[in-house]
């Protein structure tokens, strides 16, 4: 009826618009391809800390004992690996747009 007032919507609504749910307008192949590249990037990182954080500085202390280079390298890695793994996590935000 035109002289009713029919209620505002707002942000509590239980129902989003089709564009503003999860991901946007992406459909359902994009999404899954985005929750993969950041699913591989966050496997770089636990390789990259892993690996780079325990494994090679083992190695280095036990066969050579340069601990010097060992206590440089390791943190290095570790460092390396948060960043990819912040990366991967922003990515993921992606999804909300």
């Amino acid at each position: 009826m035109e002289g009713e007032e029919r209620p505002a919507e707002t942000a509590t609504s239980p129902v989003p618009p089709a564009a503003g749910a999860a991901g946007g307008n992406k459909t359902e192949g994009e999404r899954e391809q985005v929750k993969l590249e950041a699913n591989y990037m966050n496997g770089i990182a636990i390789g990259v800390f892993i690996v780079g954080g325990f494994t090679i500085p083992t190695s280095i202390v036990l066969n050579s004992g340069d601990y010097v280079f060992a206590v440089i390298f390791a943190p290095f890695c570790f460092v390396a690996s948060f960043i990819l793994h912040k990366a991967a996590k922003r990515s993921l935000k992606e999804l909300d747009r």
